[in-house]
């Protein structure tokens, strides 16, 4: 009897899990409408292209106020369950920051950061831009002890947003968590249940999630020079 029982739960989860899969393609079949009539190559096309390459692409249009120097830290940290394991410096800038213009040297305040982020089986990798200098290859290795499956999402900011001082969260890097049915038959892997992330990490992803990092900024005034 205990056989049989385990063996109709299989069966009904595998079906639940087909279902899932089914309406999810549906659902994406409706999202990407291909403009036939059209040979050139899509901004939709290329979202496409994005997607069947594990990739996203994360742009923030980011300033400081312009009467003060400051340094400008992009940093990784790591939490399991809501506890902070790791904290580390990937980058600083400054603003304004010295750069080359048609081979001379001018300076120009920091404006923004772009990363690309490639979803790998044990890791991501992260091309990072700010300001004019970038990381083409930074990794972020998921250890093996994390088995469910990780994924990227952006965090919401405003466009054109004054930064102030202390930590900004831009990227999380989150695991996906198992997620029971009510009657407690099925269960699946969620992950982030709302389509926006606060960056007061309000968001009830960050009680679920038992692993993630996160990728941000952190600004603070910078030292003056002694003469």
């Amino acid at each position: 009897m205990k056989n049989y029982n385990l063996k109709n739960n299989v069966i009904k989860r595998i079906i639940l899990i087909s279902l899932f899969v089914v309406s999810t393609n549906a659902f994406h079949a409706q999202t990407y409408e291909v403009d036939y009539s059209n040979p050139d190559i899509t901004m939709e096309d290329m979202n496409v292209v994005l997607e069947t390459l594990k990739m996203n692409v994360y742009k923030f249009s980011l300033h400081l106020p312009d009467t003060l120097k400051y340094k400008v830290c992009l940093f990784l940290e790591e939490y399991e369950d809501k506890e902070m394991l790791k904290e580390k410096v990937i980058w600083c800038t400054t603003s304004p920051y010295v750069t080359l213009r048609n081979g001379e040297r001018i300076s120009k305040p920091f404006d923004g950061a772009r990363f690309i982020v490639k979803e790998n089986k044990d890791d991501f990798l992260l091309n990072i831009r700010m300001g004019d200098f970038g990381i083409p290859d930074y990794k972020v290795p998921i250890d093996s002890i994390y088995s469910n499956k990780h994924m990227s999402s952006k965090f919401t900011i405003e466009n054109n947003t004054t930064l102030q001082e202390g930590k900004t969260p831009l990227i999380l890097i989150g695991s996906s968590w198992e997620s029971t049915s009510k009657d407690g038959s099925t269960s699946m892997l969620r992950f982030c249940l709302e389509k926006e992330l606060a960056p007061d990490y309000s968001n009830e992803a960050f009680d679920m999630m038992p692993h993630y990092f996160i990728v941000g900024l952190n600004v603070t005034k910078q030292e003056e020079e002694e003469d």
